[in-house]
């Protein structure tokens, strides 16, 4: 492993003073363009990232964690977000934010432009991240927390709760209802793994006699409009449908209201996520509720803990539990118990 370059080492390579090389990497105007080449170019040979934001304080310390998340669009994220910052808060330390949008290219710049703001840690979301991310945190020894998985096998450390689990337990609880004809909807796999372990999950909660049947959209209430739709239009009956997603339940609703199905009477519906607003749809909707207040302080205080006291960050099950409401009903059948 190379060892990462220091501002010195930069100068000696481009063969310029320390005073002009500060002048490039703080994007001075009055730097010619060749010699401004010449220290990006040992800049990059030697890895060397400036932080302003730790030169600026005697201390070296930014006390800033950065979050990296895939979308804002979902207000799953946005409690999860809010409780990692509210903790931070509570110990003087900032959060900075940025969406990757499921990519990794926009992922590994969005980290080296927060290192370079000063960020001492990072939060990241799932397991499925580039090597050159790792190598980097790896490199500068940064801390880093993956979160909404739970992998106590993984390198890294993971705070959060078990997908293949939760998912097993959403089908059981369908099953145990008397439902055989089980339709899923999920997002996109491959733009989670968290969706990933969920599938597999439910798929092996399959046995002889439960048919489980997964239809892939986008994760979005239209997605699950058009999902649930197709399931309908397929003629094959399905007695309920577990979204992977209460966004995508939300879509379910709006296609069997418009075929004139009643939730639960003729299809039930179940979710995942358990969203502010699930408990006001009619028929309240049955889900499985996700720790992401919990795991937002959680990450923050072990983080925090870690900076400062020089704690081990731990790997950290959160317990997730189906919220039982009006949207799933108990039907008799030969095999139910």
């Amino acid at each position: 492993m190379r060892k990462v370059g220091k501002i010195r080492d930069v100068a000696k390579e481009a063969g310029l003073s320390i005073a002009t090389v500060s002048r490039v990497v703080n994007d001075s105007a009055n730097v010619n363009p060749h010699t401004r080449e010449r220290v990006l170019s040992a800049c990059r040979k030697l890895d060397y990232i400036p932080n302003p934001a730790a030169r600026a304080l005697s201390t070296k310390r930014s006390r800033t964690i950065a979050a990296i998340i895939p979308t804002i669009e979902h207000s799953v994220f946005a409690k999860y977000v809010a409780a990692i910052e509210q903790a931070l808060s509570e110990c003087d330390y900032s959060l900075v934010m940025a969406i990757s949008n499921a990519d990794e290219t926009e992922e590994l710049k969005a980290a080296q432009q927060l290192l370079r703001m000063g960020a001492e840690a990072f939060i990241l979301t799932g397991s499925v991240h580039s090597d050159e991310l790792f190598e980097m945190f790896e490199r500068r020894k940064v801390p880093h927390i993956l979160t909404s998985i739970w992998d106590p096998k993984n390198k890294s450390v993971t705070i959060g709760y078990d997908n293949f689990s939760l998912a097993a337990q959403a089908i059981g609880f369908l099953i145990s209802f008397g439902h055989e004809r089980i339709a899923v909807i999920h997002g996109p796999l491959a733009e989670s793994d968290r969706t990933e372990a969920r599938k597999a999950g439910a798929a092996a909660e399959g046995k002889e006699g439960i048919t489980v049947e997964f239809h892939e959209t986008a994760l979005s209430v239209a997605g699950g409009k058009q999902a649930a739709a197709s399931i309908l239009q397929s003629g094959r009956r399905h007695t309920a449908i577990l979204c992977f997603s209460d966004v995508l339940a939300l879509g379910a609703y709006f296609a069997l209201s418009e075929a004139g199905l009643r939730i639960p009477h003729e299809v039930s519906v179940m979710g995942f996520d358990n969203l502010d607003w699930s408990e006001h749809v009619i028929p309240p909707l049955t889900t499985i509720d996700l720790p992401a207040r919990q795991m937002g302080s959680e990450v923050a205080s072990q983080l925090v803990d870690h900076l400062e006291n020089s704690q081990l960050i731990r790997h950290t099950l959160l317990s997730g539990k189906i919220i039982k409401r009006q949207s799933v009903r108990r039907i008799q059948t030969k095999t139910a118990p």
